[in-house]
């Protein structure tokens, strides 16, 4: 199955179109093995908390039949991803600024199946590097489950944010996710992040089970990227279209999200 979603050589080619002009952003992922665990939320939060401090963000949605990001910030942009990947628009025609440093360019909207390939990414991905001004980072928004687009996004990038919540499903959906992209690259950098959890110590819980069947199966461990506490606020922003980290800057889960952009930041 996993052989017949992506192969190897066809990323590996991919990741050699992947030579701008300019400069490449650091290019992160943010996938799950399941929807409903808030990846797209974060992608968004995250983006806009690592534009804090001056950077420029590009925040691409790459789920790419169900556009997300636009519906979250509230905008409705005329040029989407796929006009870029099909030439009917250019790059900077179709990113819009949805918050101070931050640029969103939106998915589809059109209910018409698509299929993006590792090429076409990489091909988006030289593109961006060639803008000038130049992004600082990528944030990309990934579709849930195991699924070609979400993990080609995932073996172009920088670094993976793997998203579960605590619940068993979850966990183990997650689990099945980091297993796939590790056999075809052993290598990539991927970091557990547990969303909606009661506390510190539930999300230490679920962090210590999934290294257990990590270590045990795998014979390896990923790195924890941390925990964003249990809050109504993230509803309540879903509901008025607005980003959290705008709507809620002080909310738990907006701090514990600036807390891991400053933990990527020091990082990079």
């Amino acid at each position: 199955m996993l052989d017949q979603a992506v192969k190897l050589r066809e990323v590996v080619e991919a990741q050699t179109k992947v030579v701008p002009m300019g400069k490449l952003p650091h290019k992160i992922s943010v996938v799950s093995g399941k929807g409903g665990v808030g990846k797209s939320i974060i992608a968004l939060n995250l983006g806009i908390a690592l534009a804090r401090d001056g950077a420029r963000v590009l925040l691409i949605d790459g789920n790419v039949n169900l556009s997300n990001l636009d519906i979250l910030s509230g905008v409705s942009p005329a040029n989407r991803l796929f006009d870029v990947i099909e030439g009917t628009s250019r790059l900077k025609e179709a990113i819009q600024e949805i918050s101070p440093n931050v640029f969103l360019l939106a998915g589809s909207s059109d209910g018409k199946l698509k299929r993006l390939g590792s090429s076409d990414a990489a091909v988006l991905f030289r593109e961006v590097g060639s803008m000038e001004p130049t992004f600082n980072y990528a944030v990309i928004d990934t579709a849930g489950g195991i699924v070609q687009e979400s993990i080609s996004l995932a073996l172009l990038s920088d670094e993976v944010l793997v998203v579960s919540t605590p619940e068993p499903t979850a966990v183990m959906d997650a689990y099945v996710l980091v297993k796939a992209i590790k056999r075809i690259n052993s290598s990539a950098s991927l970091k557990l992040l547990i969303n909606n959890a009661k506390n510190e110590a539930e999300a230490e819980e679920v962090r210590m089970k999934f290294d257990l069947v990590s270590d045990h199966f795998l014979n390896m461990k990923i790195d924890y990227a941390g925990f964003i506490p249990s809050d109504t606020s993230m509803e309540q922003a879903v509901s008025v279209q607005t980003p959290l980290m705008e709507e809620f800057p002080d909310s738990p889960s907006s701090i514990a999200i600036k807390t891991i952009a400053e933990r990527i930041a020091k990082k990079k």
